[in-house]
């Protein structure tokens, strides 16, 4: 049998040991990390050789080879940040939700004459931190930091209430260009952190990949499964970054060393490459890739034009004291979007979290639908009520607890 390679393999990698990277825990043989987009793997082994030499011409006359070396190299068109964590040896950390870390932005903004400097369409949903340094520093017609800083304080948007306005404390003769160098603060769920030092580095892993051979007699690709029982991969990496030519790629070089496979443990071995040779032809049956189930869900569906919108009241009977009572006569709304339609009388709460309700409802199909329903609280009579008690609630302080009996009616339907 000859046969040709003209195929990436597809790699993944497997913890030899129980091992933690960022927030999770991987066990023994677990895989951590799987690559099937690669643009080139090599294997590439070398010896060291010397020779006894004599006589005349001095020639070769015995030679001795040792010193084998076996290195596996692939290289990656995309790179995830677990992915980096495995090459770098670095710490990956998810910060749980309820904590908040800080992001560097820069910004080049207009000071207009009256010395505000609005951020508003560049934070978005977000807003300045405010005990985080901020830096306002003039600059030339080029765009070029001049150097010159300028003293602003940080304001509300009137309208969002967020911080996104800065004001000069000196009132510029003329609007100007100026760079804001700032930070905002994010929920920490929604931030990957890299953290490379001085004291760590890439691992070792069990590693196999899974390519194709392709046998010269027939022209059938047959699998072929490449095992390397034990690689340390080398923490040496480039990482760069360019606004022309081919985009970055990252690249795992391995090096092997003697390991048991899963199956054997009396020899040790470099790498073991199986090819199937009984593999008939790897086409696959056509199939329709169009067809339908009576119990499809389609998410594009569920906003057409066919969709019914249900507007509904709910009605509670809270328990929570004072903060609670507040609800009470507060006129509560909420709207809910469902495909296919659905009008219930009472729904089932799965979860209350915040001002959002998770709600199950049967459709006339029968089919059990989950809804996510945010409600709101009426600020006038949430006033009302302050008024009345001497109390000062606003309405991010009004929220249901778990065990609300939670009823909704329809009063509307509207379709289209």
């Amino acid at each position: 049998m000859r046969f040709g390679i003209r195929e990436i393999c597809d790699v993944v990698f497997k913890a030899k040991s129980r091992v933690k990277i960022g927030t999770k825990y991987f066990e023994k043989g677990q895989p951590v990390l799987y690559i099937d987009t690669a643009k080139t793997s090599t294997i590439e082994g070398a010896a060291t050789t010397v020779y006894a030499q004599g006589g005349k011409g001095n020639t070769r006359l015995i030679a001795w080879e040792g010193e084998k070396t076996l290195t596996f190299t692939v290289e990656d068109a995309l790179l995830s940040p677990i992915g980096f964590s495995v090459l770098s040896g670095a710490g990956l950390i998810k910060t749980p939700q309820a904590e908040e870390v800080h992001v560097h932005m820069t910004t080049n903004a207009l000071m207009d004459v009256n010395g505000v400097i609005d951020l508003g369409d560049a934070l978005g949903d977000n807003a300045i931190c405010e005990t985080a340094p901020v830096f306002v520093v003039a600059t030339e017609g080029d765009g070029s930091v001049t150097g010159e800083r300028i003293q602003v304080t940080i304001e509300a948007d009137p309208v969002t209430a967020k911080r996104t306005i800065l004001r000069a404390k000196t009132v510029p003769a003329s609007q100007t260009t100026v760079f804001v160098d700032y930070y905002i603060t994010k929920s920490g769920s929604t931030i990957s952190e890299i953290q490379i030092d001085a004291s760590n580095f890439a691992g070792y892993y069990y590693v196999e990949a899974s390519t194709l051979f392709r046998r010269q007699e027939d022209g059938v690709d047959m699998p072929a499964e490449i095992t390397f029982p034990n690689v340390k991969i080398q923490s040496n990496f480039t990482f760069s970054m360019a606004s022309s030519g081919d985009p970055s790629t990252f690249t795992f070089t391995m090096d092997a060393f003697p390991g048991y496979t899963y199956f054997n443990q009396t020899k040790k071995v470099l790498c073991v490459i199986q090819v199937v040779e009984d593999a008939d032809s790897m086409s696959e049956e056509a199939k329709t890739v169009m067809g339908h189930n009576d119990n499809e869900d389609i998410e594009t569906a569920k906003n057409d034009s066919t969709a019914v919108s249900l507007t509904v009241a709910l009605k509670t009977t809270p328990v929570m004291g004072d903060v609670a009572t507040a609800v009470e006569g507060a006129a509560v709304e909420a709207t809910l979007t469902t495909q296919p339609a659905f009008e219930p009388d009472i729904a089932k709460i799965d979860t209350i979290t915040g001002n959002t309700i998770a709600a199950v409802a049967t459709t006339d199909q029968g089919v059990e639908k989950t809804a996510i329903v945010s409600y709101t609280v009426d600020s006038t009579k949430l006033a009302d009520y302050n008024t009345a008690h001497g109390t000062d609630y606003v309405a991010s302080e009004v929220v249901l607890p778990a065990a609300t009996s939670l009823t909704w009616k329809v009063v509307e339907v509207t379709t289209g």
